[in-house]
């Protein structure tokens, strides 16, 4: 079988197949349209895995991935949204509701820092290994928070940012090990059921937090351990033969081979530590000072405006380093083996900037749902955590069905990336907005369905924006990966950030103290008088509502970026073969805008990607 496939890919590679046509013009240009390239080719696989696993039948392979990728895919999902329920209520316990922000940033802050490095990881000490020690990281995080007792609010923080560290790698590995020596069409495939458990689990997540929380919240972190346990036992015997190994050091700018045994001292010297560290401080420091910003100090406090200033000045340099890690430049020539954490090709890649803005609002949208919305529910509405995970509820048919239209246009019609991109860009936010309108009336009705319009909207960006990045960036699966994580996570972070301090401003603007000792707990919320309680509750109902309006303008700027993106076509057959027409199955790509060449009335029907 390795023998068949050489000589195909051989044959294959001495007579390429041009395609005829004519061609769909680019904004820029009239440039064909290119097909789109695997990852890696077939030496590099033969080399990097064991011959034997090519005879293995494509359905066997599917369904070992596919099992072993899926615990560890839903811890990552779990861990996002189990405790948006139970959030309230923990920091009520710990009397810490004024700081209820930092249970979550404490995720966040170490899930977007460290997002980069997982993929570098990944590239250079393999697969299986970096997706163990992600486990271990999640399973250490949820046990510390787990037994962190209520005087130690400090414990369980720490727990968090370990949590926040390991999804960031189950995150970036699942989607990375999905996409690993497949065709695009493949990968549509594959990314279709982990869309679909993805938003189950998003979705269900608050409720299963809710019900763990009547007993005690610290089962949202329990529930964690075993199945990470579960999902090393599982990677270990069902992914590790088949997962990728260490790559094949190489120069950056010729590719020639390191000589000698590449040993791990000699791996560990190919991480690119300088873009690491600019990234993690500069990056920690810029959200360190928008979570401080306002709701602990003024903006004009130097608490505020030193790590400000510094971490923008590091992530300035983190692009400088970045730009001179290019082959040819200083630090290329320095360190020859070294990889670049992320390319500096992507940064300055059209496509792969405005995806990462539809990702970065992706993340607001998702977050403001899970944790502002339950809020409402506890604080305003007086639910218990399991009717206002249940009332969430809401929110899973609408990211279900945007899931099931975003795999009906990659897979069946029209096979491209771009229409559920720009549909769900203008979905989502129409959602937001008049969830808003409708959490001010407190109209359930209306409440709930623009959870579901909300969770359309969202739903049917999941799989394409991945398709559509790895189209345009084959060769650059693991940074590209990371970087659109990066966008999500950031997003959900800033607005979570930009909430919360509107939320509490507008408490303290309305004479409401959230840090005093009567409103830092529910419990002390119920034992003012009626009318005061009223009050607090009018309040915070406005000032829900007033964050919700705030991060619409951040989504509704998507439409413009998302009215910018090329476009992705999907091979209907697999790739290289060709369909009963006679017409050879390659995946292709626009690089410029997809909407210009419609409106030059540039159809694609009549271009070579038809």
């Amino acid at each position: 079988m390795a023998i068949y496939l050489y000589k195909k890919w051989k044959a294959t590679k001495e007579n390429p197949v041009t395609p005829s046509g004519p061609s769909i013009a680019t904004p820029e240009s009239s440039k064909s349209l290119k097909p789109c390239k695997h990852r890696t080719n077939l030496l590099d696989v033969i080399s990097e895995q064991d011959s034997t696993l090519l005879s293995e039948s494509q359905p066997q392979k599917q369904w070992r991935l596919t099992a072993g990728l899926m615990l560890p895919y839903m811890v990552q999902a779990l861990d996002l949204t189990i405790i948006a329920g139970a959030l309230p209520f923990i920091a009520s316990d710990f009397n810490q509701l004024s700081q209820l922000n930092w249970i979550i940033s404490a995720f966040n802050l170490t899930a977007t820092t460290f997002i980069p490095a997982w993929g570098q990881l990944a590239d250079i000490f393999g697969r299986y290994a970096v997706l163990q020690a992600a486990l271990i990281l999640t399973l250490i995080g949820s046990a510390l928070c787990a037994g962190a007792p209520v005087t130690a609010f400090i414990m369980l923080l720490f727990g968090r940012a370990l949590q926040g560290i390991g999804c960031s790698g189950l995150l970036i590995l699942t989607k990375v090990l999905l996409a690993d020596k497949v065709s695009l069409k493949e990968n549509a495939k594959n990314n279709s059921l982990f869309a679909v458990v993805g938003g189950l689990a998003y979705g269900f997540g608050p409720v299963i937090g809710g019900y763990l929380t009547q007993v005690s919240w610290r089962w949202c972190f329990i529930i964690n351990i075993p199945i990470a346990l579960v999902g090393m036992v599982g990677a270990h015997f069902l992914l590790q033969p088949m997962l990728l190994g260490p790559q094949t050091i190489r120069r950056t700018d010729d590719g020639t081979e390191m000589a000698g045994p590449q040993t791990f001292m000699k791996r560990l010297s190919t991480l690119d530590f300088g873009g690491q560290l600019l990234f993690l401080f500069g990056m920690g420091l810029f959200i360190l000072a928008i979570t401080w910003a306002g709701a602990y100090y003024p903006w004009n406090d130097a608490k505020v405006i030193v790590p400000l200033v510094l971490g923008s000045l590091l992530l300035i340099l983190f692009l400088v380093w970045e730009y001179l890690m290019m082959p040819g430049l200083a630090l290329a020539v320095r360190y020859p083996y070294c990889r670049a954490m992320i390319p500096f090709t992507l940064i300055l890649s059209r496509n792969a900037g405005l995806l990462m803005y539809i990702n970065f609002i992706t993340g607001m949208a998702m977050y403001a749902v899970f944790y502002f919305v339950d809020l409402y529910f506890a604080l305003v509405l007086q639910f218990s955590s399991s009717e206002g995970g249940k009332n969430l509820l809401y929110y899973i048919p609408g990211l279900g069905g945007g899931v099931y239209l975003a795999i009906f246009a990659c897979n069946v019609f029209p096979r491209q990336t771009w229409y559920p991109l720009f549909l769900g860009t203008v979905i989502e936010p129409l959602g937001i907005t008049i969830l808003a309108a409708a959490l001010s009336w407190s109209h359930l009705p209306t409440i709930y369905g623009m959870l579901a319009l909300t969770g359309i909207g969202t739903g049917i960006r999941l799989m394409p924006g991945t398709l559509h990045a790895i189209a345009h960036h084959p060769t650059q699966i693991a940074p590209l990966i990371s970087m659109m994580s990066l966008a999500s996570s950031l997003g959900g972070t800033l607005a979570l950030t930009i909430m919360l301090n509107i939320f509490n401003n507008h408490l303290s603007s309305a004479g409401i103290s959230v840090s005093g000792t009567t409103t830092s707990s529910f419990s002390g919320i119920s034992t003012l008088s009626s009318e005061e309680q009223d009050y607090v509750r009018d309040m915070a109902k406005r000032g829900i509502v007033l964050a919700f309006y705030a991060i619409s303008a951040f989504l509704w700027l998507g439409v413009g970026a998302s009215a910018g993106l090329g476009n992705a076509w999907i091979a209907k057959g697999d790739e290289g073969v060709s369909n009963p027409d006679g017409e050879e199955a390659i995946s292709r790509t626009c690089e410029g805008s997809f909407i210009g060449s419609l409106a030059r009335r540039k159809s694609p029907d009549n271009s070579e990607t038809a």
